[in-house]
């Protein structure tokens, strides 16, 4: 693609820059996830705790994978 003439960067640049970003800001939610469930959990004891805790930081290692995949590709 062509340079943007005031910036004088790619648009596929930018495109890229924004999808890190976003993929940046799931991972962060995912480290969020971890804290709430940590934060319920000790809070209410309801018996299947454990496949809730697998289930959250199975989401933070695929946010991670997601994270990092998209960062060799770009």
């Amino acid at each position: 693609m062509e340079a943007i003439p005031i910036v004088g960067t790619s648009l596929w640049f930018i495109a890229k820059v924004f999808v890190l970003v976003a993929i940046a800001i799931y991972f962060v939610f995912a480290v969020v996830i971890i804290k709430q469930v940590n934060l319920m959990i000790n809070t209410i004891s309801i018996g299947f705790e454990i496949p809730i805790k697998m289930i959250a930081w199975a989401h933070l290692l695929f946010a991670i994978g997601i994270f990092v995949l998209a960062i060799i590709i770009l």
